[in-house]
């Protein structure tokens, strides 16, 4: 697992992460690293290869604190 999606608010990062293992899709959530200096401190961790399908769903969802992607 390679990318991050990072948030501003920890409970938008729950509900990807939530809605990633309900489709099956490996992710974890980790501590945002601190060089990156944004968001709420937690972000979630995907392969690249499902990187649309994540996208996909952060609009589905309406997960309007989303601040972006970032590898790892």
């Amino acid at each position: 697992m390679d990318t991050l999606a990072s948030f501003r608010s920890r409970s938008e990062a729950l509900k990807l992460y939530n809605a990633l293992n309900g489709k099956r899709y490996a992710s974890t959530t980790i501590n945002t690293p601190s060089y990156l200096k944004i968001g709420c401190g937690l972000s979630v961790v995907f392969s690249s290869s499902i990187k649309t399908q994540v996208s996909l769903l952060i609009n589905q969802l309406n997960l309007t604190s989303f601040v972006g992607f970032f590898n790892r």
